[in-house]
């Protein structure tokens, strides 16, 4: 089977740093959203997975049956769930959307913040501050307007690489607790999600459509291509 991966900035309040700025988030309308949606359509995906706790599929079904009948929560109608991946899987006529997501913290703490203040301290500011550049790079390009742009960007194979190069440089401070953090809740949290999704592949369906924060795009394409029966094709990569 063929699955389109499409990685979003997070649309919603989160603690992420892949969240748009409200200025950045004004520059983009319903329109905009609907075109995105459009476009994303044309690869025809039987099913269509986002960042939401697959222990309530159920929940999630709900919503998405009434979202056109009732008025929904305007913290959920921010989110990019609603925005993009509503609309995509109504468009294509599917009767649910699939929520694969795993976000629980592991036992022990793990809090990232406290390497700032370790022995990595000066490591650590300095691999911020290269994502903070990029966050200031794609602000750049929110501002031009054109949403199909913006995120064939986010889901190039250079934004990709550098992106999960964070991680990477991560593991190798000195600072124990961001070598844990990274393998003992990213890497963990990544595989827990690609054992939903693939959990949630109907025997039927043939394509499909991830849309997920997009620093996850990285190893999603590498653990799902780790079983020959899936290819994953990068949005950035895609063309009708």
């Amino acid at each position: 089977m063929e699955i389109l991966l499409v990685g979003t900035f997070h649309l919603g309040d989160t603690s992420d740093m892949n969240e748009l700025s409200e200025k950045d988030k004004s520059k983009y309308s319903d329109n905009d959203f609907e075109q995105l949606a459009n476009d994303i359509a044309e690869f025809q995906a039987d099913q269509v997975f986002v960042e939401y706790p697959f222990l309530l599929q159920e929940h999630l079904t709900s919503v998405y049956r009434s979202a056109e009948v009732y008025e929904i929560n305007e913290a959920f109608k921010g989110n990019e769930i609603y925005q993009i991946g509503f609309r995509l899987a109504k468009k294509l006529g599917h009767d649910a959307i699939y929520a694969v997501d795993w976000n629980e913290q592991p036992e022990e703490s793990l809090d990232l913040g406290l390497v700032a203040e370790g022995i990595s301290k000066t490591e650590f500011e300095e691999i911020m501050n290269r994502v903070k550049l990029v966050l200031e790079k794609d602000s750049t390009i929110i501002q031009q307007g054109n949403i199909i742009e913006l995120y064939k960007h986010i889901n190039s194979h250079e934004y990709i690489v550098n992106d999960h190069q964070v991680y990477v440089d991560l593991m190798q401070l000195d600072d124990e607790i961001a070598f844990e953090w990274v393998t003992k809740y990213w890497y963990y949290r990544n595989l827990r999600i690609v054992r939903n999704i693939k959990k949630s592949i109907l025997p039927e369906t043939k394509r499909a459509v991830i849309l997920y924060g997009s620093a996850h795009n990285y190893l999603f394409k590498q653990l799902l291509e780790d079983g020959k029966a899936i290819k994953v094709i990068p949005y950035g990569d895609w063309s009708e």
